[in-house]
């Protein structure tokens, strides 16, 4: 609401003239009001590069389902998805509205992206080329098993948790960073205690290097690069909390702290080692293996698609699997034709 009035001044102010702008007691310059929020809806790039520069403490990125997000990186020469791997390192770089013709740099973005999805499209989602370029690992995913449907019941979430969990995020909210000279915010730094260290050391030599050296699986060495730098993060989240709640301070990484982390980290390898056989570059599903084997060598899309059809298999779906190189099946011989590998 506030954001909508200060926009609507904004707006009437760009339409006026010096003169008038001078009857009416407005300033000759005026920035255009930035947009305050936590969670983004639209994840196209260029809104999400707006919402950055405007949250320079960063944003969530909540998709119900993921496949919306994750179906449009292709769209663009998968110039999009380069964008969300540079994210999570928090890589500095220039972005260009082509819109409005803005440059916009963002020295410090932070994106988090949660999402969900089916298990029967988690080799399309992760699977290829997302697997091998890190992007798959990159995710943290959880993979409960379910062998029946839930029970309903009356069982109703206890009074006061969901006022308690709000109150804590809240109060993670407003941490004030300091500014430097120029009025910029500067990171709140928390270094490791010698104890803390010291287990986060054993943790990498004994369990993560081990894990590394004893797989041949690129993918599976990517998921240990990517842990270790998991492990740094839920260190620093997990004090934050404690801080949050009153339970120790905010100026270094204890060692009950460090351990909390590393139980958290091998518990998303361990769901990682249980969804890789789904999503591991080779592996189809036995819709899309009965496809391919109905298929002559070299076919084309329509081909494709026909023969989907028939087998249950939506056209977007084939299309996409085709786009995406068949899961290291397929290969693309010209507009339109492919052979399988």
């Amino acid at each position: 609401m506030i954001y909508c009035k200060e926009m609507e001044t904004y707006r009437r102010w760009e339409r006026m003239s010096a003169k008038q702008r001078e009857k009416h007691f407005l300033p000759e310059e005026m920035k255009m009001p930035q947009r305050k929020c936590h969670v983004v809806v639209d994840s196209t790039v260029e809104a999400l590069i707006g919402a950055l520069r405007d949250n320079p403490r960063g944003v969530l990125i909540y998709k119900d389902e993921i496949d919306s997000l994750l179906s449009n990186f292709n769209r663009y020469n998968g110039s999009d998805e380069s964008y969300f791997l540079s994210l999570f390192s928090g890589t500095p770089f220039k972005y260009s509205r082509k819109s409005n013709n803005e440059h916009i740099f963002l020295a410090n973005p932070y994106c988090s992206i949660i999402g969900t999805t089916q298990p029967g499209r988690l080799g399309e989602q992760f699977g290829g080329k997302r697997m091998m370029n890190g992007f798959s690992s990159r995710f943290l995913k959880v993979y409960p098993e379910i062998d029946e449907m839930p029970s309903w019941n009356d069982t109703a979430m206890p009074d006061g948790v969901l006022e308690e969990w709000e109150r804590i995020i809240r109060r993670v909210i407003t941490v004030t960073p300091s500014t430097d000279q120029e009025g910029k915010a500067t990171s709140i730094e928390l270094l490791f205690s010698q104890e803390a260290k010291l287990r986060v050391i054993q943790w990498k030599d004994e369990v993560n290097n081990k894990a590394y050296a004893e797989t041949d699986s690129d993918a599976v060495r990517a998921l240990c690069g990517k842990l270790e730098t998991y492990l740094v993060r839920f260190c620093l989240v997990i004090q934050i909390m404690h801080c949050i709640c009153g339970e120790s301070g905010m100026d270094k990484i204890e060692p009950g702290t460090a351990e909390l982390a590393i139980r958290l980290t091998e518990y998303f390898r361990n769901m990682e080692s249980r969804i890789a056989p789904e999503i591991e570059t080779g592996i189809l599903d036995n819709r899309f293996t009965e496809l391919l084997g109905n298929l002559r060598d070299s076919f084309t899309t329509a081909e494709a698609v026909r023969e989907a059809l028939q087998l249950g298999i939506s056209e977007s779906s084939v299309k996409r699997f085709l786009r995406d190189g068949g899961r290291g099946f397929v290969k693309k011989k010209s507009h339109g034709c492919y052979r399988k590998i």
